[in-house]
């Protein structure tokens, strides 16, 4: 018999006993790697496709200040923090180009990968000062050596963008968020098995929050109990705080939105669960860096006939779109299977998209479905090595709504499911 940590007293309850849970639901979900993975290796195949890139672009330096991209090019740890922290004690790289490692500049020293060379560790810079951003200067011309010509930075700070071109100059400065962007998008081995990892992790703790739920909870301590059995299972970061929304029948009973439309996701309140009700998730959290972004659609006690009849039409949508994902599909093929399979409206909230990539934080910057519009979606192509989140929803005012998200890798011959989380409503 499976046994659950009761969040409100720290008893240990049988599953049994959880009135609203019938045992078909009651299986355990597998953490458990799949392949083997091999860090360092992870890290030097994203260094040399930056090299790659830095040499297709004729670029000398990539000067590196957001998270996502200082642990793409270095695979450094850093703690989670708050934006002042975030901005003020910054992880900062620098990658050379014909160098096989960074040059990383960072507070927490002991998050360097034990591969990187000792000379390739420094003190942090301060670049949201001017001094700091003069210290900066200094650090990269050092290095860069009278020959070099152009350079692409992915953030400026105010400094920065004040100070730094007529510091460095002659030297050209460029955006890097395009290269980056390209590098990202495709994942390697390892890196796919990191976001299994990260993924699989989090869909067990997620049914640890699932098998939690049932009248009388309140939803944060759904909250204490994800977060408990996602440490345990060895993630590494937590991107978001879990959303765990009760959602109202109606949208005049939820609170107000800018466009009328379902507001979600909102920051997990104090609310106690009763019977019927309908909660949403949406929960971020990585391995290594790599976001997993669940979110499940849970039902407190037996479904309506009407809540059942919305997660069938989710799940042809969803059967709909995932039967399409392959090379060479687009993101406004996609969308229009999606509106098709939904009778010819958008299944999706009016401030979201029906999906997006996946990869390091908590998500990659394409989507399709979104008010970018449909050239855009045009634009994104599926390749190998992609990995995309769909993300339907079916809503019926009156009755709430059904939304789950699905991972998926493209391969050569189509697709690969990672997400299993099981979603159809209790019997």
């Amino acid at each position: 018999m499976l046994l659950l940590d009761d969040p409100r007293d720290g008893a240990t309850l049988p599953l049994a006993c959880l009135p609203n849970k019938p045992s078909g639901r009651m299986t355990a979900m597998s953490a458990a790697p799949s392949h083997a993975l091999d860090l360092a290796h992870m890290r030097s195949e994203r260094m040399a496709k930056l090299q790659r890139a830095m040499d297709r672009d004729g670029l000398d330096a990539l000067l590196l200040l957001t998270s996502g991209s200082v642990l793409y090019a270095t695979g450094a740890w850093m703690p989670a923090a708050d934006n002042g922290r975030a901005t003020h004690q910054r992880v900062c790289a620098l990658v050379l180009r014909g160098e096989a490692s960074p040059h990383l500049f960072t507070p927490y020293a002991e998050g360097a990968p034990p591969e990187l060379p000792p000379e390739k560790l420094h003190p942090p810079l301060w670049p949201e000062t001017d001094a700091g951003v003069e210290e900066l200067a200094r650090c990269v011309a050092e290095r860069l050596g009278a020959g070099a010509r152009r350079i692409a930075v992915d953030d400026w700070t105010m400094p920065m963008w004040l100070r730094l071109r007529k510091l460095l100059a002659p030297v050209e400065i460029g955006n890097a968020g395009a290269l980056l962007g390209a590098c990202r998008l495709h994942k390697t081995p390892d890196e796919q098995e990191c976001m299994r990892r990260s993924w699989w992790m989090n869909e067990a703790a997620s049914q640890a929050a699932e098998q939690a739920l049932r009248p009388g909870v309140r939803m944060t301590e759904l909250t204490g109990v994800y977060l408990r059995r996602l440490l345990e299972l060895g993630a590494t970061c937590n991107f978001l705080d879990p959303v765990f929304q009760i959602m109202p029948e109606r949208i005049a009973d939820g609170p107000w939105s800018t466009n009328g439309d379902v507001p979600f996701a909102l920051v997990t309140g104090d609310h106690v669960a009763r019977y019927g009700d309908v909660v949403w998730t949406d929960t971020v959290s990585s391995y290594e860096g790599y976001a997993s972004d669940v979110g499940r659609t849970w039902v407190v006690g037996r479904p309506s006939a009407e809540l059942r009849d919305l997660y069938l039409r989710w799940q042809e949508i969803t059967d709909a779109v995932i039967d399409a994902i392959r090379p060479g599909a687009t993101g406004a093929e996609l969308v229009r299977i999606a509106t098709r399979a939904n009778g010819g409206k958008r299944p999706w909230l009016d401030h979201y998209f029906l999906g997006h990539t996946l990869g390091l934080e908590g998500g990659e910057p394409q989507r399709f479905g979104s008010d970018a519009g449909a050239e855009v979606d045009e634009q994104l192509v599926l390749e190998p090595g992609m990995a995309v989140v769909i993300e339907p929803v079916t809503w019926k005012e009156g009755h709430a709504g059904w939304r789950c998200e699905e991972l998926l890798f493209v391969s050569e011959e189509g697709h690969e499911r990672v997400s299993r989380y099981p979603n159809e409503p209790f019997e």
